[in-house]
């Protein structure tokens, strides 16, 4: 067995877990939604999706590249990783500062343009959200630098349980307005943040920040190359949800958030995948092999076409009984959405492949591409199909993405784009991985 197929020995079955989990949150922020559907209006629960959005968008630039720089640094220098937690902790409070000043400067260009003008506790909601983002991910890339994917597992559940229990206490009690919508959220992250920094200062790291000039120069050089292309892929991927309210209404807004949030339920196998690759090719011994990644990616898509296919099925049922009638005029836009989920995924997996080759800066200028595709797309089909013409606009954009990705990696590694296509083979192997990890087996190899 080559020291790659033993490195990626139950990758799958890790992959497996955390997809589970992701799916678990996905449930729940699926509960989420109906309990916003049902507690708010179409406008009100359409100002909320804009809110959430200025506060990851805050998140996103005051990240800095964190993430990316913990989960490199410490597969990179393991012998390092007590400072390098501490020097991390202070990049992490600076950023969820960063993240509330970010969100209060943009709440005067927001209100009165996308949302109502006295939007303020909005404003506020999501600048706690946007700090307790950042918490998350320095948490949740803690775990991960240290190879505790169990760890990160729970952080995703405790999330989106977390979120459910906030929103609906919130929504259903004192503070049933788009603000109580976005806080829950930023609760929800915030418990799971805070579960991981235990997690972390219980396997023997200290958590008292350390501020190093230097190590902070270094550390954002190299994240800032990656986290760049982060913003830029949210803005590809959500920028629609602040584009469809500006050029139509608040309610169509609210019915189109509904339509991304139950396609998002298919890409979360990809997203686990993804977060996995990321350490696993940065740690691994063979550093030229791409095998892990050709295997996950193959896996990961055919896992996502067949989830794409049951939930288009029963798009417009789920979307009536779930949401109400109202939402089933969302349900073209959540088939086209379905479509766009597939080089949605594939992107994703390819990034995280070049980041943890340390070519985190291909990525960006892949998600540069992305949002001005994103922006051309949308001004172009929004005024003319509606909230149709902002799926479109989705489809369009992620396959650009997936294209500029595509050219890098094979620019980087020298691999097959072919090995990355689905064959007949991955599907049996894929059912028979499933019914080992059912019944309790894990896999003895390197599969994805």
């Amino acid at each position: 067995m080559t020291a790659t197929a033993r490195r990626g020995r139950g990758f799958g079955a890790d992959v497996a877990l955390l997809a589970g989990a992701r799916l678990a949150t996905v449930v729940a922020f699926f509960g989420v939604s109906v309990v916003g559907a049902r507690l708010l209006s179409p406008e009100a629960l359409g100002s909320a999706a804009v809110g959430q959005t200025v506060g990851m968008i805050a998140a996103l630039v005051a990240n800095g590249g964190l993430n990316i720089a913990t989960i490199y640094f410490l597969q990179q220098r393991p012998d390092e990783r007590a400072t390098l937690v501490q020097r991390l902790g202070a990049l992490a409070i600076g950023g969820s500062t960063v993240a509330v000043v970010l969100v209060g400067i943009s709440a005067p260009i927001v209100m009165g343009r996308v949302v109502a003008d006295d939007a303020w506790p909005l404003m506020l909601a999501a600048a706690a959200m946007g700090a307790a983002m950042i918490a998350f991910e320095f948490a949740g890339a803690l775990l991960l630098g240290l190879g505790r994917a169990g760890g990160f597992t729970i952080m995703e559940l405790v999330r989106g349980i977390g979120s459910l229990a906030a929103v609906t206490i919130l929504l259903a009690g004192p503070w049933r307005e788009d603000g109580g919508f976005v806080l829950g959220l930023g609760l929800g992250y915030a418990a799971a943040a805070l579960l991981g920094l235990v997690g972390t200062r219980r396997g023997g790291l200290s958590l008292r920040p350390r501020y190093d000039a230097a190590f902070t120069a270094e550390a954002l050089a190299f994240g800032l190359k990656g986290q760049v292309g982060n913003i830029f892929q949210f803005l590809g991927v959500r920028l629609d949800l602040l584009l469809v309210p500006a050029l139509l209404d608040l309610r169509a807004a609210g019915i189109y958030v509904i339509a991304v949030r139950m396609s998002d339920v298919v890409g979360q196998a990809a997203t686990a995948a993804s977060s996995l690759v990321f350490p696993r090719v940065a740690g691994q011994v063979e550093a030229g092999s791409t095998l892990l990644t050709e295997r996950a990616t193959r896996m990961i898509l055919i896992v996502v076409a067949a989830s794409a296919l049951v939930l288009g099925v029963a798009g417009e049922t789920v979307l009536r009984i779930a949401f109400g009638s109202i939402y089933a005029a969302g349900t073209v836009a959540l088939l086209v959405l379905l479509v766009a989920t597939l080089p949605l995924s594939l992107g994703r997996l390819v990034a995280a492949d070049l980041k943890g080759r340390g070519r985190p800066d291909l990525v960006s200028w892949a998600a540069l591409l992305t949002v001005v595709a994103t922006v051309a797309a949308d001004l172009a089909l929004i005024p003319l199909l509606g909230i149709e013409g902002a799926a479109l606009a989705s489809v369009i954009a992620y396959t650009v993405s997936a294209a500029a990705l595509l050219i890098g990696y094979r620019s980087v590694t020298g691999g097959r784009l072919a090995a990355l296509v689905p064959r007949p083979a991955d599907v049996r192997e894929l059912v028979t991985m499933t019914l080992g990890l059912v019944t309790g087996r894990r896999p003895r190899d390197g599969a994805a």
